[in-house]
């Protein structure tokens, strides 16, 4: 991930009229990576994922009753 001082020269540099492989050289990054900063603009932003699917989800609550009545009896004093 570039910085926002890389990304805003990548910007500059197009607007001045340079080509991507000339942008790519003087800057060092491939021309994938400019282009795709030119393309998108924003940085990449990761957050926290979703919790992932499960081969058991769609037998969840079957699984949590059998579960609940396998508990041993405890009496009340």
């Amino acid at each position: 991930m570039l910085s926002l001082e890389t990304v805003v020269e990548v910007k500059v540099l197009a607007w001045q009229g340079k080509s991507i492989n000339a942008i790519a050289r003087e800057l060092g990054v491939s021309r994938n990576t400019v282009l795709r900063y030119l393309r998108d603009g924003a940085r990449a932003v990761y957050g926290p994922r979703g919790p992932r699917a499960t081969k058991l989800d769609p037998y969840e609550t079957y699984l949590l009753e059998r579960i609940a009545t396998a508990r041993p009896f405890e009496p009340e004093d």
